[in-house]
């Protein structure tokens, strides 16, 4: 029976095929090949490959709500909370040319399995929501200041976020991501 080292040894090798490669350009022979485990033993944790990325992506999410509470936990002003959000992007750009996994995997959106596909949008959905409830004690404490309602400003400045990841990926520099997210808070700050 595989021991569950082996099991987060195929998610953390899944997730960085994903985030580097796309979830297409990787398959369970990979999977094998860099865990060092015969294919039977992922087959055995994971029966098909929209397990796999579903679990993957499960876990993903989790991870980064857990850092999200992080952030709300210290008090930060919303200004910082924005700022600290935008720089979850730049850890992953920096960690191996890793794209946010959401935005890859949103990608390939039409291609993926469909439970994968409801585990994307309800990533995207939570850090919107997140996203929204900082845009709106910001502008309720005078901090911040946008068009709109807060959810809209939230969708911008994740898509943006994103777009700016690829842009800067694409050109292999960072900076432009950097500066993108600054200013981006720049803009909704009084």
């Amino acid at each position: 029976m595989p021991s569950t080292e082996t099991r987060d040894a195929l998610l953390d090798a899944a997730q960085e095929f994903a985030q580097t490669l796309g979830y297409n350009a990787f398959s369970f022979r990979d999977l094998s090949k860099r865990v060092g485990v015969k294919t039977s033993s992922i087959h055995y944790w994971f029966p098909t490959k929209g397990d796999l990325g579903r679990e993957v992506m499960r876990r993903y999410h989790e991870r980064f709500i857990a850092v999200l509470s992080t952030i709300d936990r210290r008090r930060w002003n919303a200004r910082r909370k924005l700022l600290a959000f935008a720089e979850l992007f730049r850890a992953a750009l920096s960690k191996g040319d890793r794209m946010c996994l959401c935005g890859m995997l949103a990608s390939e959106f039409a291609t993926l399995p469909s439970g994968v596909q409801a585990e994307v949008k309800s990533f995207f959905a939570a850090a919107e929501r997140w996203l929204a409830g900082v845009m709106w004690a910001g502008r309720n404490s005078g901090e911040l200041e946008f068009e709109g309602g807060p959810e809209a400003a939230a969708r911008v400045f994740f898509s943006s976020l994103e777009g700016a990841m690829m842009a800067a990926r694409a050109f292999g520099d960072e900076e432009r991501l950097v500066s993108a997210g600054k200013w981006l808070v720049d803009a909704v700050s009084k």
